[in-house]
């Protein structure tokens, strides 16, 4: 489907305006590890404890994200700008250089705010993205500090 100009237009800023978390999906383990930053991440379900993430359906990332894999969900503050800038580019291949990792099941940043280990129950196809659904199995909180809020000017860009 193509967007007409004149929907960009009308819609465009108020999509725009639909606030959103800065997060760092993770997949892998030691040498095969990846990770991509996100904002179109919200909670799913009670029960079992879900969420749902749009990944553009260009990102490496997303041929990792087969139902009964899994995957991390590090919720980053504005005292995270390190990893932030770390994976603001998506072919940055260190990217997990200098940054502080703990022991977990996948890539979990010592600094972000919360984590969730997720494994993919589903995928649904979404135009140019795919919406990724993934049971939280495990997580916890790293610090109190606020998560970083993130607001677009168009809707139709990142």
């Amino acid at each position: 489907m193509t967007v007409s100009d004149d929907l960009k237009t009308k819609v465009g800023p108020a999509m725009g305006r639909i606030a959103s978390g800065v997060y760092i999906v993770t997949v892998g383990s030691d040498s095969d590890r990846d990770g991509m930053l996100a904002t179109w991440i919200c909670q799913a379900g009670f029960d079992p404890p879900s969420i749902v993430m749009a990944v553009n359906k260009q990102r490496d990332l997303l041929k990792r994200l087969e139902p009964g894999s899994g995957f991390a969900v590090n919720v980053l503050s504005k005292n995270n700008m390190d990893i932030f800038k770390a994976f603001a580019k998506p072919h940055n291949e260190g990217k997990f250089e200098g940054l502080a990792l703990t022991e977990a099941k996948y890539p979990v940043f010592a600094s972000a705010i919360s984590y969730m280990l997720c494994q993919v129950k589903s995928l649904m196809d979404a135009g140019d993205h795919m919406l990724v659904l993934g049971e939280v199995m495990d997580g916890g909180i790293n610090t109190q500090d606020e998560p970083m809020v993130h607001l677009r000017k168009d809707g139709f860009q990142y």
